[in-house]
């Protein structure tokens, strides 16, 4: 299996039981946390949280992943062609939505915050884009 298809199967949210002992003065416990794997790195992510396999050549293969990552919940991709996990701009999420190509060929991909909001981020000659509130 060559390394880039060994990635794409590896791409998935994989638990981690993470069991604590709590005082009764302790604080809440942050969501539970699990893992994307991706490329040979793995990012620590909400468990339940979506994240993205981009195939932007239509190749049935991963060509990036995305994910809001714990504790901060910046957006971060990781490609074959990345020296590990890079932060997509400034944004911050719960969680991914999707992605798309649009009819002009720019890649999209859409994220979800805290307040049910969806923003999304365009990759341009600059590279990914800041984040836009989307309009439906």
């Amino acid at each position: 299996m060559n390394l880039r298809k060994a990635a794409a199967v590896a791409v998935g949210v994989i638990g981690m039981a993470a069991p604590t002992a709590m005082t009764a003065h302790a604080a809440p416990a942050s969501p539970s946390a699990c893992q994307v794997a991706a490329f040979g790195y793995t990012l620590p992510i909400a468990c339940g949280s979506n994240t993205l396999a981009a195939d932007w050549n239509g190749d049935h293969k991963t060509d990036e992943v995305f994910a809001a990552t714990l504790p901060n919940h910046y957006v971060y991709r990781i490609s074959a062609t990345s020296n590990g996990p890079v932060r997509v701009s400034n944004g911050r999420a719960v969680s991914m939505q999707r992605y798309e190509i649009r009819p002009s060929g720019q890649r999209r991909i859409y994220a979800v915050t805290a307040t049910q909001h969806v923003y999304y981020s365009y990759y341009g000659s600059s590279g990914w884009s800041e984040w836009y509130l989307y309009h439906a």
